[in-house]
């Protein structure tokens, strides 16, 4: 009986099968001519079912005609040309178009010519099939797949029932298949098949061959009286199934690569089948688009790892491709959008690469007329973001109803409720919405009502537009809109097939949490002790102040920087990268300055970071923070990417960026600081999950924010296959409509008033006066509680209707008319915006500290199906009472919970940090103008003997400090930086204005004698600096004034100043430069400054803004030339601020002090007509704040190794 499980008994049964099928039959190996590279006798069977070819063949080639066009076919073989090609186009030889093959028509009848050809291709099954005349010449393949005599697909079967299975046929391909073998190299596909598995590869490359799983699913089901791998031979290898996928699926094209040795980018040509799932997708897709035509949704959820672009690419060309009976296109044109421009890129590569007809894909990724001329034109293929489709509409001609395929990518977050109804007004004609059924503009009673009707139609899921949702984490919305019956996806590749194929790596197998135990104590128990707080609002911001605790991050960047240079630097053959994922723009900035001081303290350098953070940001040391000043070279957005493919940088410190849709495969750890939730918490531990074969073993994940059951639960959601329950109920719309009438704060004439200017833009200025009015006389009386209730129905309104809308099988214009009004009327509605106690932060302190591990393992995920509950649309509740307590109670409740963990050696340093900074030895250093490394030379050593001296009570910190050199480092640069504020601080003295403008002038008077000559006298230049110091501006400009203020006092009028501290000062004239000239153009303007290409202005946009500076590099004359070379110094200081300092000595420092400050007067000088045309002129009306020295407030000791600054 075991004979009937062999590998033979296996190979006769598939065979049999794909003999006895049609347009099959069944050769053998003799028969085929391996020299000749076919099957002659097939070949010219195929060749004579074409009479014009045949009869033009025997004319130029009498009894040659079979000959010869093999002789070409070889030919063209041997100088690389491909079988696929060859398929496809066939060739010309003496004017006869030679066919290789015939693609069943799609329009043509059984009496065609076409469809007779069609039925004259004959596939083959080979069995025992020999390939190779060399020292090879013995082997065989198990089954070889022709197609009219020509090789295509090769296999090699094994059984288990023999004991071998699937991947002793992978070592066979491997070892004893020679990958430069004419016949192997010239086929398509390769398989290797067992009674459960199948893999293919499309390039035999020896060992270095990757062979990828071809499955229906992880496990193959098992078919009663079959083989589990039937599918291949019932389904995949029929005749109608190949041809199909020599047609429309298999692809080849050239691609760039980046070798993994050298890095250098190289060319190499890539043949692409379709894996499984893709295949499957498209095609049942496809055969939905047949059965129901236009107007359907369907969701395709694939997981990360399934090739989704390329699924999304064959999709696009195949549906461009389809055509209805009489021959006209199911869809006029193919519309691919995502919310990124990232993707739209991957996107495009893809699509483009695809492309058999040239110009078929009009990739738009920039300019909204370039997408109105694509929809006005013929393009097949269009490639968008949706955000475009908006700024579109004025271009649109709608001339003609047309149909249109929507791709939508990114399906759960790519198009929100506005950006819908944008993109179906600008597909859709007043034909389309007539065809609704429910829309006739003749019915309503005013043009109002009906051009209410036509936006809220507009908003539904219109019959001539078809959506294809592709995503890996859908929604309960996104089910509802796209979904089968509203309930689940239409095809289905479950995480758990990814991570099971090997096509991505389980980011949870490696898990490791850390939980951070604290004791807070107060700063001055005896002072406020009675005073109470809100208690959730006082919680709020102690989780705040714990998020800033400089001294916790710095535990935690430690740990950080520690667990990459010891462990994760050595993964991925030493390629290995990391990403820090920080809950706020500051605390990204903060880890960037502080890991990058670890790194060179502690590891001199070697490895490098970039951070990424939209905007600007003050870090905890009053700085302002961009990727631009941070980062090496400047870069910004997506230049970060590129940048952080560069050896150098190895670590990745991001606050809501580069979270989703990042893929870099020599990612290995992500350190998370952060609280993460359901997709969001997939996605961001995905940036994982890329493999990089065979280097990419596992990852790491360190997170200090959650624990391993927030993680479980969010992956449990999508690691096998999802459905939703529960229903969503398009009426309940109206009961939140009338939830905001029953508050009778508006009427029905106001509303109609507000949607008729809305929509007239010679009117839509009135609006503004009209709602406040309505506001002024019925929602200021309310109380704050029922002003906030009001502010959250008429929010809650607004946002369901946008999703609603677009599952409602009726027309309303009353309710698109309520929305319109309420979503610009919510803008104007009064809010209490949440005053939280922040003086808090100054009350209390931390005492004791441990950050502890609380999980290390693989977290388990359930490989059962899930169920997604669709979202309940709650009632609005009454804001409750928030309880109160003292801080004692306060700091009771959080310190509660670790109370019986802590013990004096978690205990923080702050008792010796004190007694050092009284220490007289430490102040007289620093006040003896000491270089930065001898002072931390000082204090290391000072800090040592304290700790030894109190060893009982920080045995556990030095534990820490001995084993966390960075720390160490780190801290004492720290302390070093306090020491330098306090004599700073111990330095400060009263502010004369008028002392300090007489000490400037003499110090300055020799500097500035040629602009004098030219300009205003200097007495009046200095004046006009300080009338723009003492001038209010906008928050975030006059933020400079005291700093700047504070710095001229201490360099120009304290004769004690130490070098150190003189030197702070220098740094913070140069670095508050470009925040100067942005504040004295806004008082010239009354605007800001703009950046280019829509980005944060820099010092280069700062210098641009005026003449007389951006002029400098053009001058001739010798002052000219002096101010050029100062302004060029400037930048160069920010610049080297990277690296090290820009003065060093306390000669150079004086210098550049005096040229940083004869730049301030400089642009005063050409400033100060500007300034009195504005009405900003000394004598003038604007508001001047009076100066005062901030409490306690020294210089910040800013060294060049920390701060990064950039034009």
């Amino acid at each position: 009986m075991d004979n009937l499980l062999n590998e033979t008994k296996f190979e006769e049964h598939i065979a049999s099968y794909l003999a006895d099928s049609d347009l099959y039959n069944q050769r053998s190996s003799a028969q085929f001519d391996i020299e000749k590279l076919c099957d002659v006798e097939m070949l010219e069977q195929f060749l004579r079912q074409q009479p014009v070819v045949w009869n033009k063949l025997t004319k130029h080639f009498p009894s040659q005609e079979v000959a010869t066009v093999i002789r070409e076919y070889n030919k063209r073989i041997d100088r690389g040309e491909s079988i696929l090609t060859i398929m496809r186009k066939g060739f010309t030889i003496s004017g006869a178009k030679v066919k290789f093959c015939q693609f069943k028509p799609v329009l043509e009848g059984e009496g065609t010519d076409n469809y007779r050809l069609y039925r004259a291709n004959r596939f083959s099954v080979v069995r025992q099939m020999r390939y190779s005349l060399g020292k090879d010449s013995g082997n065989e393949l198990d089954l070889c797949i022709l197609l009219n005599g020509i090789p295509l697909f090769t296999f090699e079967l094994k059984n288990e029932g023999s004991d071998q299975n699937y991947t002793h046929g992978i070592l066979q391909y491997k070892r004893n298949r020679d990958p430069h073998n004419r016949m192997l190299r010239s086929c398509l596909v390769h398989f290797v098949m067992d009674n459960q598995y199948a893999f293919m590869t499309t390039f035999l490359n020896g060992e270095e061959t990757t062979f990828l799983p071809f499955n229906q699913e992880t496990v193959n089901p098992p078919i009663e009286g079959e083989y589990p791998t039937a599918y291949m031979w019932r389904r995949v290898l029929q005749a109608d199934s190949i041809l199909d996928l020599l047609e429309n699926f298999i692809k080849r094209y050239d691609e760039y690569y980046e070798d993994k040795d050298t890095k250098e980018q190289k060319k190499r040509t890539v043949v692409i089948f379709p894996r499984f799932h893709q295949l499957r997708a498209v095609r049942k897709l496809r055969g939905l688009i047949r059965e129901e035509g236009p107007g359907h949704n369907y969701l395709i959820q694939h997981s990360a790892g399934s090739g989704k672009t390329k699924t999304m690419a064959w999709l696009a060309h195949q549906l461009a491709n389809m055509t209805n009976p009489d021959g006209t296109a199911i869809f006029d044109s193919i519309i691919m959008v995502t919310d990124r421009i990232v993707l739209n890129r991957n996107m495009a590569e893809d699509v483009v690469n695809f492309e058999v007809t040239a110009g078929t894909v009009k990739d738009i990724r920039k300019g909204s007329k370039k997408l109105a001329d694509a929809l006005n034109g013929e393009n097949r293929i269009i490639i968008s973001t949706v955000q475009k489709f908006a700024f579109a509409l004025d271009y649109l001609k709608h001339e003609k109803s047309k149909k249109y395929a929507i791709i939508v990518d990114e399906a759960h977050t790519a198009i929100g409720n506005e950006a819908a109804k944008d993109l179906v007004s600008a597909l859709s004609t007043k034909e389309d919405l007539e065809k609704m059924g429910d829309y006739d503009p003749d019915e309503y009673d005013s043009p109002l009502d009906a051009l209410m009707a036509q936006m809220q139609n507009y908003r539904k899921m219109m019959s001539h537009i078809s959506y294809f949702a592709f995503t890996a984490t859908p929604k309960d919305k996104t089910y509802a809109l796209y979904g089968k019956d509203g309930k689940s996806a239409h095809d289905l590749y479950s995480m758990k097939q990814a991570i099971d194929e090997k096509f991505i790596l389980d980011v949870t197998q490696n898990y490791v949490s850390y939980k951070t135990k604290f004791e807070l104590i107060e700063k001055h128990p005896d002072e406020d002790k009675d005073k109470l707080f809100e208690q959730k609002k006082a919680l709020k911001v102690i989780g705040e102040w714990l998020g800033k605790n400089k001294y916790i991050k710095l535990r935690k960047a430690s740990m950080i920087v520690d667990q990459f240079m010891k462990f994760t630097i050595n993964k991925i053959n030493h390629q290995a990268k990391a990403m820090v994922v920080c809950d706020s723009r500051q605390s990204a900035a903060d880890y960037k300055q502080i890991i990058d001081r670890i790194i060179k303290e502690e590891y001199h350098g070697a490895i490098k970071t970039l951070v990424a953070f939209s905007g600007d940001v003050i870090d905890s040391n009053g700085n302002k923070c961009t990727e631009a000043n941070m980062n090496d070279d400047g870069v910004t957005d997506n230049d970060i990417a590129e940048k952080f493919k560069e050896d150098d940088y190895k670590i990745l410190i991001v606050a809501e960026k580069f979270q989703t849709g990042f893929d870099q495969k020599l990612l290995h750890t992500m350190f998370v600081d952060r609280s993460l939730g359901g997709i969001q918490c997939i996605q961001t531990l995905s940036r994982l999950n890329r493999t990089y074969w065979p280097y990419k073993e596992d990852t790491l994940v360190v997170d200090f924010r959650n624990d391993a059951d927030s993680v479980r639960k969010a992956f449990n959601q999508y690691y096998t296959e999802t459905t939703l329950t529960g229903d969503v109920d398009t009426q309940r719309v109206y009961t939140l409509k009338e939830t905001v009438q029953n508050w009778n704060i508006f009427n029905e004439s106001e509303i109609d008033s507000v949607c008729e200017r809305m929509i007239d833009k010679d009117r839509v200025h009135e609006v503004p006066s009209i709602l406040l009015k309505i506001v002024h006389e019925r929602v200021d009386s309310l109380s704050d509680e029922d002003k906030d209730k009001y502010r959250k129905e008429v929010n809650r309104f607004v946002r369901q209707y946008g999703f609603l809308a677009q599952l409602m099988d009726f027309t309303d214009p009353e309710l698109e008319k309520f929305y319109v009004f309420s979503k610009v009327f919510y803008k104007y509605l009064p809010y209490t915006k949440e005053t939280l106690p922040m003086e808090l932060m100054g009350m209390i302190d931390l005492d004791k500290l441990r950050i502890q591990l609380s999980f290390d393992g693989a977290i388990e995920l359930e490989d059962s199906p899930t169920e997604l509950k669709a979202t309940r649309i709650g009632e609005v509740g009454k804001k409750v009472e928030d309880e109160k307590k003292t801080v004692a109670e306060l700091l009771d409740m959080v310190n509660s919970p670790f109370a019986s963990i802590l013990n004096e050696n978690d205990k923080i340093i702050k008792q010796i940090w004190e007694e050092l900074l009284s220490d007289p030895e430490v102040v007289d250093a620093a006040r003896a103008g000491n270089s930065y490394d001898v002072m931390v030379n000082i204090c290391k050593e000072k800090f040592g003997d304290a700790i030894i001296d109190q060893i009982d009570k920080y045995y556990h910190f030095k534990e820490i400090l001995d084993k966390e050199k960075g720390f160490a480092l780190t801290l004492v640069g720290k302390f070093v930086e306090a020491v330098a504020k306090q004599a700073a601080a111990t330095s400060s003295f009263v502010y004369d204005e008028a002392v300090l403008k007489e000490k400037l002038f003499e110090a300055m008077q020799g500097e500035m004698a040629g602009v004098c000559s030219k300009m205003r006298s200097l007495p009046e230049i200095i004046d006009n600096l300080f009338f723009v110091l003492n001038t209010v501006s906008i928050p975030k400009l006059d933020g400079i004034d005291l700093l700047l203020k504070e710095a001229l006092n201490n360099i120009y009028a304290n004769p004690n100043i130490t070098p150190i501290v003189r030197y702070t000062f220098f740094n913070s004239l140069v670095q508050k430069y470009e925040a100067f000239l942005k504040k004295l153009y806004f008082l010239i303007k009354d605007d800001e400054i703009q950046g280019q290409d829509g980005k944060d202005p820099g010092l280069a946009d700062a210098i641009h803004a005026f003449k007389c500076l951006w002029n400098l590099k053009y001058s001739t004359d010798d002052d000219g030339k002096k101010f050029s070379a100062y302004l060029q110094m400037v930048r160069n200081w920010r610049n080297d601020e990277a690296h090290n300092a820009p003065c060093s000595t306390d000669e150079e420092v004086n210098a550049g002090i005096k040229v940083v400050v004869a730049l301030y007067l400089y642009v005063i000088a050409y400033s100060i007509t500007d300034l009195e045309m504005a009405g900003r002129d000394v004598e003038g009306t604007a508001d001047v704040v009076p100066y005062k020295l901030p409490e306690d407030k020294g210089a910040s000791y800013a060294f060049a190794a920390e701060e990064k600054h950039r034009d």
